[in-house]
């Protein structure tokens, strides 16, 4: 019997002045179950035995000779032995003799310089969306490296060892990674990503799988990974930009790297100055993602990651190549040439238009001065919020839009958004505030020579009229 149901049942029966019924209604019980309680004569329920209790003792002794045996095994030496049972019921009387014992995992050592893991995790951001989190540890010192990407493509995956080679000024022996296939596209027969191959023979480091289902032989990366999400996730959304969440993780890293760590009792630092690192390769790799050749769309524009990027409109018959970098799309024609470039865009299904790859010589002027006001006014939002501002302040936003469509053809687009930005922050939206912060030199004032005495500028002309010039001439013929 409950004692604690008992003694509640007969505060609502005795207290409350509660009806059996209703007792039942609050509890959840029958009201015969109640009454029972409340009267103290409810039966106690007698322990169900198994079917198979007797048998136990066989059973155990199958399993002491043999640990990994099967529910179904059991049950057909059952069967054998003339025992009515189904297996079902078999399965679920012997999954306490099956359950799987925990392993236990030696300690790895390893040499200064030997080894350094990678990882990817992952973590959504209010305002970022999701991020893709590249982490790199060395094996011996624990000394790490984290970095966060928009994306955890290819590309993304080789500028991570990029950075984290840069940050440690050096490379290991070997890297050690888990079932990516950004390394390996089969386990068996093993077939390595290609790309990856020649990366790693440039940088001249050997490449180590873990084996299946054994993540303790990469418990290096995965416990930096949990340290990363326990700790620092929590202030990530205190920062609205990629770049200051970046910092902000390296601020982070740091201080890790200067803790004392709770294994070697060692700040990892320190213990660096141990790692004997391969020295880096000179030169840079090429680190871009070469797309097949495509035809651009009648628009002029050519989709990649569901982004269209703008192309000049003489190209639209031809084939254009892509060579995506982790912060800008390069396009190349079939000669090899460079005809367009833009940032690339992490947002999904933005159209990215630079308005100088858009002719206007064939529109009227009316209509030329409204495309290339809609062209520049979606350039950016801040673009936008200066048109509308500049506006206010008295100057015309199309003249304004027309001479910054003019300026693209000599100046950057990023260093115009970036005087737009400076312009907006300043509260200065005009045009005039661009114009000068391009114009590094003033012009020079060349001033003008006079005389001392002025009276000298002052001549006097009388006009001669034309018998005077024949009669000069006349005089020179005689001579």
């Amino acid at each position: 019997m409950n004692n604690e149901l008992t003694s509640r049942i007969r505060y609502l029966k005795d207290t409350q002045q509660l009806s059996f019924r209703q007792i039942a209604r609050e509890l959840g019980l029958s009201r015969h179950n109640v009454s029972s309680q409340y009267s103290g004569i409810c039966a106690q329920k007698l322990e169900r035995g198994f079917l198979l209790d007797p048998y136990r003792d066989l059973i155990v002794s199958w399993f002491k000779e043999t640990p990994s045996l099967k529910s179904i095994q059991i049950w057909k030496r059952l069967l054998e032995r003339g025992v009515d049972v189904s297996e079902n019921t078999t399965a679920n009387y012997t999954f306490p003799f099956r359950k799987k014992k925990g392993k236990t995992h030696w300690p790895l050592s390893f040499l200064p310089g030997e080894e350094a893991q990678v990882d990817w995790f992952f973590m959504n951001h209010e305002q970022l969306g999701k991020l893709a989190g590249f982490t790199f540890i060395l094996s011996y010192s624990r000394f790490a490296f984290a970095h966060l990407f928009n994306r955890h493509s290819f590309e993304f995956f080789i500028e991570g060892h990029i950075n984290a080679f840069a940050a440690l000024g050096g490379v290991p022996l070997a890297l050690r990674y888990d079932n990516l296939k950004s390394v390996v596209i089969k386990r068996q027969p093993r077939i390595y990503n290609q790309a990856f191959l020649d990366f790693a023979r440039f940088y001249g480091f050997d490449i180590r799988l873990c084996n299946p289902a054994a993540g303790n032989e990469k418990g290096r990366v995965e416990r930096l990974i949990r340290s990363i999400r326990e700790t620092f996730e929590n202030t990530a959304e205190h920062h609205q930009t990629l770049k200051s969440l970046n910092q902000s993780l390296y601020d982070w890293i740091d201080q890790k790297n200067n803790t004392v760590h709770r294994v070697t009792q060692v700040k990892p630092v320190d213990r660096k100055k141990d790692e004997k690192l391969k020295t880096l390769p000179i030169g840079s790799y090429h680190n871009k993602l070469i797309c097949p050749p495509k035809l651009p769309t009648k628009t002029g524009l050519i989709v990649f990651d569901t982004n269209s990027y703008s192309v000049p409109d003489y190209l639209v018959r031809q084939n254009i190549t892509l060579h995506v970098g982790t912060e800008k799309v390069e396009f190349f024609d079939g000669k090899g040439r460079q005809v367009a470039c833009h940032p690339r865009c992490f947002k999904r299904y933005q159209t990215i238009m630079n308005p100088a790859h858009r002719s206007v010589k064939r529109l009227s002027s009316e209509a030329k001065r409204e495309r290339i006001y809609a062209l520049i006014k979606n350039l950016d939002e801040d673009v936008f919020r200066f048109l509308e501002l500049n506006g206010s302040v008295g100057e015309d936003p199309y003249q304004t839009a027309h001479a910054i469509f003019k300026l693209l053809k000599t100046t950057s687009r990023g260093m115009l958004l970036s005087l737009i930005r400076e312009a907006i922050k300043r509260r200065t939206p005009r045009l005039k505030f661009i114009v000068s912060a391009l114009n590094l030199e003033p012009p020079q004032v060349v001033e003008t020579v006079s005389p001392q005495k002025q009276e000298l500028l002052l001549l006097d002309y009388q006009p001669r009229t034309l018998d005077e010039y024949d009669h000069e001439t006349t005089n020179k013929d005689r001579r």
